[in-house]
């Protein structure tokens, strides 16, 4: 489990007082600063360091099958390349589980990925025609079923297939902790730190 520092901001407050004399004339003091020092839970920045490269995200609480006849929960994965598409048969997707009284256990949207696509020159090709890199970002939505009976499941799954866009892809998959992970993007370290 990550310790929570608790990390107050060094900061100076400029106090002026007036001080008026007894012989009736009023000056300004001095101005005076305050400073707070940081209070820090751990006894040296090492350890704090390393406490930052182990991140560990606890387990999802999976719940098990009532009956036989019921799937465990089940994640839709929805992937493509555009994010418009790949939102809209999410919320399709969505409403149509709760049409059909179907059990939500979760969704959500995964980090975007990015995939670089180098071209290869042909030989001849003007400097105007030069091949370009290009990067592409799939985008992922996760819809996941809790106790998807086996009556309604190749319904839904005809449903989405039969509705399913152009560019959009669609796997179901049993959800494992892998899948629950993989949704956190980790906090990178600074080389500056190590």
């Amino acid at each position: 489990m990550i310790k929570h520092t608790v990390l107050k901001s060094l900061f100076c407050r400029r106090v002026s007082s007036k001080i008026s004399s007894r012989s009736g004339a009023s000056e300004y003091d001095t101005v005076r600063t305050a400073v707070v020092n940081v209070a820090r839970q751990f006894s040296s920045f090492e350890d704090e360091i390393e406490e930052l490269k182990v991140q560990q995200i606890p387990d999802q609480d999976i719940p098990v099958p009532s009956d036989s006849t019921v799937h465990e929960v089940m994640s839709f994965f929805i992937q493509g390349y555009d994010c418009t598409a790949v939102e809209h048969f999410a919320q399709y997707a969505h409403n149509l589980a709760k049409n059909m009284d179907l059990r939500i256990f979760d969704s959500f949207a995964m980090p975007t990925k990015q995939t670089l696509v180098h071209t290869i020159q042909t030989p001849g090709t003007s400097e105007k025609l030069k091949p370009r890199d290009f990067t592409l970002p799939s985008h992922r939505r996760v819809i996941q079923l809790q106790e998807l009976q086996g009556t309604m499941a190749p319904i839904f799954l005809e449903m989405l297939q039969v509705n399913l866009p152009e560019g959009v892809s669609l796997n179901v998959e049993p959800h494992s902790q892998y899948h629950h992970k993989e949704r956190f993007i980790q906090k990178e370290i600074p080389k500056d730190l190590l």
